[in-house]
């Protein structure tokens, strides 16, 4: 007969199960790195504003070609942006899922790029994936 159960080990697996939210998802961090790593090297200021360490965004950076960033087509700089923001993610693990948004709606804003912040909290309140149909619309 088994004993009673730890209500300790209860609230310790009920609070590892949170849910991603829609905006945060690998495939919506890589709509918004086409969106924003496409112009010059915003995708890096990005992940500064978002507190990445220099190194990790350099390394990532020098990995994405032998030269790294330098001279890099739109589509090489939006692949390294999106590896950022899954390590931005990444190193946010623990965080819930409401601040790691602000957080990014914060740095879009710092980055100047307001229209886009708009974009990605309307969909995090709608609960609604980004898709590029989502940035279309904008100047």
């Amino acid at each position: 007969m088994p004993g009673p159960r730890d209500p300790k080990k209860k609230k310790m697996a009920t609070a590892t199960k949170t849910k991603e939210s829609a905006v945060l998802k690998d495939s919506s961090l890589a709509i918004l790195a086409k969106e924003i790593g496409q112009e010059d090297l915003n995708g890096l200021v990005l992940t500064m504003y978002l507190n990445v360490p220099n190194t990790d965004i350099v390394n990532i950076a020098n990995g994405a070609s032998e030269c790294g960033l330098v001279d890099a087509n739109e589509s090489l700089r939006s692949e390294t942006t999106r590896k950022c923001l899954i390590h931005w993610k990444n190193m946010r693990a623990g965080v819930k899922e409401r601040e790691k948004v602000k957080e990014l709606d914060r740095a879009l804003k710092e980055l100047g790029k307001a229209e886009i912040a708009d974009v990605v909290s309307e969909r995090h309140s709608n609960n609604a994936d980004l898709t590029p149909d989502a940035f279309s619309n904008l100047g």
